[in-house]
């Protein structure tokens, strides 16, 4: 015997939950004092869409994330519900409602919407929320709370999707009878099917000369990264990344060839990938952005794809095999073949910095290649949207040390995800990059940073506006107040903020960041308006002509 709020949060702490990040509210109130009082810690969050964005950041890293929201003003979590859903990114959202006693006196309550009105239920915000999740529960019965809450946590973690939890405040601590016998639910294979696709595999890999992995994010958030280097190291095949795969596995290891992205990657990538005879593509999203604007060429004489939703080999489709188990099957594939070693492993990386005096303005190249130089294996790079992003492309990382809202492309999505990876992995250093039109949108957060004593290290680039928009179509609406960012930390009552201008400033104050702790750092770079990384130039010249 226990109670549904206890009944859910042991399951959760069970599936590896630590943190909960939310926002109080009076729907939600019993429950947010029920976290309380559990081995789960409650992180307040500023606002919804925040907490969404950590618990979407939590669950890159740890499996699964949960955010916690009151009925109705909550819904601007929808924003990191739909990120995460069309990212996969396993979370589970809880929100409060109102109970029925209450609802029995009147529908007209603070908070509801009312615009469709079902059983004396105002249920706008579960419609809102279907869109964006794989799976949703009104828990208002107490005999069938535990089977509601096995199958929505199951499917979020099968699906690796946002789910969602509508629970009145007046069922918190409504007694259920456990049953112990409940299991996950199984899903058949079809092993025929799966046998008949990896003798296809078998077949391409002995007439092809030189294959190419290029692995997405799917094969991360399933947790086939070991899997698919076996694969990868048995037969001597590179491997490249999508954008939102990068990271996947560590960019120091020998057969990491690079981010490709059509014409948006480096030339020599491009070159590699597009002239290699047989694709391998695994996990993969074909997004603009992850196509480098659908320029992404596919020449190969071969060509396998496998994604969490169909497995093609040739001309010919699989069903009912999975991602998992085709991945896994690779892995075991045994064929009497090794393929050579001609292929640019970490080619071009940038070793040396630009030229420059004291006087230098800091300029975007620059700040991504002293960005480089200075990396080391135990940092972590999450950034914002725009040249913050593309900028960050070609920066040299390890496995699971990079996070970015790649594809959903969501301004403000990196000060929330810095404090979550530094929460998460605190040995660790965390180094977040935010325009300063993203910055203005979640830079509250920073107050949750100083609450928890979470430090890492911020880089607002300053170029005045959305940057990004600026060699697209140019006006006023790309102009934002320019702030005084590097003193944001007298206001918030901790963290240190420094403001550079040239090069040499900004060498020192990376250096003095990197090495403080116990503290956030804000680097705040005087940029120009018009000033770019290489990268980011790749694609105002892919992107213009379509605007």
């Amino acid at each position: 015997m226990g109670t549904i709020g206890s009944y859910l949060l042991d399951k959760l702490y069970a599936k590896g939950v630590k943190h909960i990040f939310g926002v109080p509210g009076d729907y939600i109130l019993r429950f947010d004092k029920l976290i309380e009082q559990h081995p789960i810690e409650y992180v307040n969050a500023t606002r919804e869409n925040t907490a969404g964005y950590m618990a979407d950041t939590y669950g890159r890293i740890n499996g699964l994330g949960v955010a916690c929201i009151t009925y109705g003003v909550g819904v601007n979590i929808a924003n990191a519900m739909a990120q995460a859903l069309v990212e996969s990114s396993p979370m589970v959202v809880i929100s409060g409602a109102a109970g029925a006693k209450e609802l029995s006196h009147s529908s007209l309550l603070h908070h509801t919407i009312n615009t469709d009105l079902k059983e004396g239920r105002d249920v706008t915000q579960m419609e809102i929320f279907r869109h964006v999740t794989v799976d949703r529960a009104l828990i208002n019965d107490p005999l069938t709370a535990q089977e509601q809450i096995d199958r929505v946590i199951d499917n979020c973690l099968r699906y690796k999707k946002p789910v969602y939890l509508e629970i009145p405040r007046d069922m918190v601590d409504k007694s259920v009878t456990l049953r112990s016998s409940l299991q996950s639910k199984t899903y058949p294979m079809d092993g025929d099917a799966l046998n008949e696709a990896l003798t296809e595999v078998s077949s391409l890999l002995k007439k092809c000369q030189s294959p190419v992995l290029w692995i997405g994010h799917e094969i991360q958030r399933y947790g086939l990264v070991d899997a698919v280097l076996q694969f990868a190291e048995k037969y001597n095949i590179p491997i490249t990344t999508s954008l939102l795969g990068k990271s996947a596995i560590s960019e120091y290891h020998p057969l990491f060839v690079g981010v490709y992205q059509g014409a948006l990657s480096r030339p020599e990538v491009k070159e590699f990938v597009e002239n290699c005879d047989m694709l391998i593509q695994l996990g993969v999203l074909l997004s603009d952005v992850n196509t480098g604007i659908f320029s992404a060429q596919f020449p190969q004489k071969y060509h396998i794809s496998a994604d969490a939703n169909n497995i093609t080999i040739g001309k010919h489709g699989y069903k009912g095999v999975g991602l998992s188990p085709f991945i896994q099957a690779l892995a075991d594939l045994k064929a009497n073949l090794r393929f050579g070693s001609d292929f640019p492993a970490n080619i071009d990386r940038p070793s040396t910095l630009s030229h420059h005096n004291s006087k230098s303005k800091m300029t975007s190249k620059y700040l991504f290649e002293a960005l480089e130089k200075n990396l080391k294996h135990d940092h972590v790079i999450v950034t914002d949207i725009g040249d913050c992003l593309f900028g960050c492309t070609d920066l040299t990382v390890e496995q699971n040390a990079f996070f970015a809202c790649a594809y959903f492309a969501s301004l403000g999505f990196s000060v929330p995800a810095a404090i979550t990876a530094q929460l998460l992995m605190p040995k660790k250093r965390v180094i977040a990059l935010v325009g300063d039109g993203a910055f203005q949108m979640t830079s509250t957060e920073l107050s949750t940073a100083v609450r928890y004593g979470i430090d890492p290290v911020i880089i607002v680039l300053n170029n005045h506006g959305y940057g990004t928009e600026r060699p697209l179509i140019e006006g006023k609406f790309n102009d934002i107040v320019d702030w005084k960012y590097a003193e944001l930390p007298k206001l918030l009552g901790g963290g240190k903020g420094l403001k550079v201008k040239t090069s040499d400033q900004f060498d020192e104050a990376l250096k003095e960041a990197l090495k403080t702790r116990g503290q956030f750092c804000l680097i705040e770079v005087e940029l120009g308006k018009t000033d770019f990384s290489p990268a980011m130039q790749r694609f105002s010249e892919l992107v213009a002509p379509r605007t």
